[in-house]
């Protein structure tokens, strides 16, 4: 019996002492701090949502260092970062432009769910930076207005881009640009105020005094410049630099194209002073570099490079006059319709044949 009493005491001594540990270490002060199970998985989605607007804001801005490469066919962000830096060599506030226009136009096309790999190459995003350059250039001089206007036609250019995809059997090149700059450009007339102002004889006598033959040489150089709306044969060297990081045959292209341009310009009896600003240029070096990065690198794709070229000068001169009477210049539209009409040869001239993963003179097959 002693032995059984004490058996029950030292049980009954047990599920006290369990009972007081279970009380005292479930009170307020010894329980644990972590927040309860639905705190936890808010935390959790919050965080998530954070990553995934991180990962998109990065996606956008490599997306937009590609997209200013993508502006001469260049599938490059490191390239794209490279123009970025030679635009703000020449023109500070216009690579600022080309920048933002290139991220709203990325970041347009990400949010209403345009193809994401179209994306990535930024291939929605080049016509907003030439809408930046442009608004720079040619747009209102109050920097919160020329903001609201390359965010808005940037917008519209992403939009316009996935309406042409359908349209064209071949690519779009920059109508999407031309179209959303010209709508504006052409109620604004910035070239009639230039057209207006009174050019005496001294001031014309004192530039052709001032030329020399460096200014010729230099004039490739700026045209590859005014692709980007910019006046500098710095910037222009930067960009050819910036080329041949990716192909180093595309960047002969890009400076052959240029140097027939301003050579065409001078053989029509051009103005001086439109061929050393690099306006016969700009035009025949994307034509030129159009054809290199599409079709197949042979002899007949540089003679149509060349080509294109001289035609692209040839159609910049004819359409210069209508659109200066009109106030605005012609921008790219020479290059968009040489380069389309090239692109139709596929097949029609013997040795001339598309790219089936277009790149580069050195990688076409």
């Amino acid at each position: 019996m002693m032995i059984v009493a004490r058996r029950v005491v030292q049980r009954h001594h047990r599920r006290i002492g369990s009972s007081f540990s279970s009380n005292f270490y479930s009170c307020p002060f010894f329980s644990s701090s972590s927040p309860p199970k639905s705190e936890q998985d808010d935390d959790k989605t919050k965080a998530k949502q954070n990553t995934s607007i991180t990962a998109t804001n990065k996606a956008a801005i490599d997306a937009t260092a590609t997209s200013l490469g993508q502006v001469i066919f260049l599938n490059s962000s490191k390239s794209g970062t490279a123009i970025l830096a030679s635009l703000a060599i020449g023109d500070p506030t216009l690579a600022v432009y080309a920048g933002l226009g290139a991220y709203t136009a990325t970041l347009t096309a990400q949010s209403i769910g345009l193809n994401e790999q179209s994306c990535r190459d930024g291939l929605f995003g080049y016509n907003g930076a030439l809408i930046g350059c442009a608004t720079s250039v040619f747009g209102p001089s109050f920097v919160p207005v020329g903001v609201a206007y390359t965010m808005l036609g940037a917008s519209a250019t992403s939009v316009l881009c996935a309406s042409l995809n359908k349209a064209l059997s071949q690519p779009q090149w920059t109508w999407s640009f031309n179209v959303v700059a010209l709508a504006s450009i052409l109620r604004m007339k910035p070239l009639e105020a230039v057209a207006e102002t009174p050019a005496t004889d001294v001031a014309a006598t004192s530039l052709s005094n001032s030329v020399g033959v460096m200014d010729f040489v230099a004039s490739p150089l700026v045209g590859i410049s005014q692709i980007f709306v910019v006046h500098s044969a710095l910037t222009g060297a930067g960009i050819i630099g910036s080329i041949g990081m990716y192909s180093p045959k595309l960047g002969v292209h890009a400076l052959g194209g240029s140097t027939l341009g301003c050579l065409v310009g001078l053989l029509f009896g051009a103005d001086t002073s439109d061929v050393i600003y690099g306006l016969w240029g700009y035009n025949s070096a994307l034509a030129s570099m159009a054809v290199g990065t599409f079709f197949v690198h042979s002899r007949e794709a540089i003679a149509l490079s060349a080509g294109s070229a001289a035609a692209s000068a040839a159609l910049f001169g004819a359409l210069q006059p209508v659109f200066g009477s009109l106030g605005a210049p012609c921008l790219t539209l020479p290059f968009c319709a040489v380069t389309s009409a090239c692109y139709l040869l596929d097949g029609q001239v013997p040795g001339l044949k598309l790219a089936k993963e277009p790149h580069s003179p050195e990688k076409n097959a």
